[in-house]
């Protein structure tokens, strides 16, 4: 199994050489390094295409606090075991849509062999913006489009990966040729599968807006909420 599809994201770990870009940031202390990258799912699945007729999510972002690493390795001087925390100077707001698919930012960490690299986001709320932000279109019974906003605020939100090789025995390599991503890619299809043309159509308009927060639209804002808290851990096994 290469991967596990959650409610909220699917988690893609990509195994390729490249040369990094000067103007991607890199974090953390190490030659080893393992990308992080989020976009929205172009695709869903046929569950989702009934949603997709109707509802668009275009483009979102949301704000990390900190990341928190636990990795299990060998490398040239024996087996290892590290914790490792990593806090922004400032704090790291994340845009992604649906095209560009590549890393936002590098984790630098030790070069070796790894068992299991276990990845905590911190999510926080920022100058007035929300912790997770989307922004997309809904079209109506009537051909009109209709923006749509989802604005979840909430620090105490935190995603988790793990990331291990497929069997007990074997190990996944991060080096400074070997530079894994970790491509978050978000399915909007699966957040609001609760949420149906009906409601939104019944949904209140701010200005012309659909607005789904704690404070407008509080039914439909708890659904989607909802699926994102079920689905705030991850785990994916490569091979």
């Amino acid at each position: 199994m290469k991967k596990i599809n959650y409610l909220l994201v699917t988690v893609m770990m990509l195994m390729y050489s490249c040369n990094q870009e000067e103007n991607v940031p890199s974090l953390g202390e190490g030659n080893g390094r393992l990308g992080l990258g989020f976009v929205i799912s172009s695709n869903t699945d046929p569950n989702a295409r009934v949603l997709q007729d109707y509802l668009v999510i275009e483009s979102g972002f949301i704000q990390i606090e900190e990341l928190e690493l636990e990795l299990e390795g060998r490398n040239e001087s024996g087996n290892f075991e590290k914790e490792l925390e990593i806090e922004f100077n400032e704090i790291k707001k994340i845009e992604f849509d649906r095209f560009d698919t590549t890393e936002d930012f590098f984790i630098n960490i030790p070069e070796g062999e790894y068992k299991e690299i276990e990845l905590e986001l911190d999510l926080i709320d920022y100058r007035n913006e929300p912790s997770i932000y989307l922004s997309g279109t809904f079209n109506d019974s009537e051909s009109n489009a209709v923006p749509l906003i989802f604005e979840f605020f909430d620090d105490e939100i935190e995603f988790e990966v793990e990331i291990e090789a497929e069997d007990d025995d074997e190990y996944f390599r991060v080096d400074r040729i070997e530079n894994p991503l970790v491509l978050f890619e978000l399915n909007p299809g699966k957040w609001f599968s609760e949420v149906s043309s009906d409601d939104l159509e019944n949904a209140e308009r701010t200005d012309g807006v659909i607005i789904l927060n704690k404070n407008s639209n509080r039914v439909l804002f708890d659904k989607v909420s909802k699926k994102i808290k079920e689905a705030s851990e991850i785990e994916i096994e490569i091979k």
